[in-house]
């Protein structure tokens, strides 16, 4: 495994550094990008190595996830952890396979733990892009419709950035780009309007908005 090295997490369950594998810096070579983010890489995935399982408690989990509350910690201890399986491609080099498979049981711990919805939405986007890279369109589009309206309920109960999980352009522009990605024209120009109208949405969120709409417009009939 050449192109990857050892990095050190703090499990979020166990409070133990585990070791989990990432992709070294000077390998990352980047291709393209899709319209709503997706990095496509000429070498190792990155996308691949997010998810983390603790290599002491057996707990699945992203570096984005936060502080466990006491009852979480207690239905983990006696109905999560006993059940969840060691996954030996945790901690060595990952197929594309393997990487859904982690997103999908790091999605679930998320869910059981409440994690905040831009967490859960972030990490359903992720499942589509393995599927996209499958080619397995039906299975993309079933978690990046979950993914938006996962999206849309937080902005709809939207705070503040800090209590949210994501600044409120950024979330803008994610509801837009999905619904592109979906090929709903009617929402997409909806959401990506409420950008362009905005007197608050930074310009290089409108920036990349207006290019976005663009790159949409060319490959649809509008």
């Amino acid at each position: 495994m050449p192109d990857l090295y050892a990095k050190k997490c703090r499990c979020p369950y166990c409070l133990k550094d585990t070791e989990t594998k990432r992709v070294l810096s000077r390998h990352i070579r980047t291709d393209h990008t899709d319209l709503d983010g997706l990095i496509h890489y000429q070498g190792p995935n990155v996308y691949f190595y997010e998810p983390v399982q603790c290599s002491h408690c057996r707990f699945i989990f992203h570096e984005s996830f936060e502080k466990l509350r006491p009852d979480v910690r207690t239905v983990l201890e006696t109905d999560i952890l006993p059940i969840l399986p060691v996954l030996p491609f945790a901690e060595t080099e990952r197929t594309l396979k393997q990487a859904l498979h982690l997103y999908k049981f790091c999605l679930y711990i998320a869910q059981v733990t409440f994690q905040k919805d831009s967490i859960q939405a972030m990490l359903g986007v992720r499942i589509s892009w393995m599927y996209r890279l499958l080619q397995d369109t039906t299975q993309e589009m079933t978690w990046a419709e979950r993914a938006v309206q996962k999206y849309e309920t937080l902005y709809l109960e939207y705070t503040d950035a800090v209590r949210t999980g994501i600044p409120h352009d950024v979330l803008l522009l994610r509801i837009s780009d999905l619904y592109a990605t979906l090929g709903d024209t009617d929402n997409a120009k909806q959401w990506y309007s409420l950008i362009f109208q905005s007197k608050t949405v930074s310009d290089r969120i409108k920036k990349d908005a207006r290019e976005h709409w663009e790159r949409y417009r060319e490959t649809h009939a509008i």
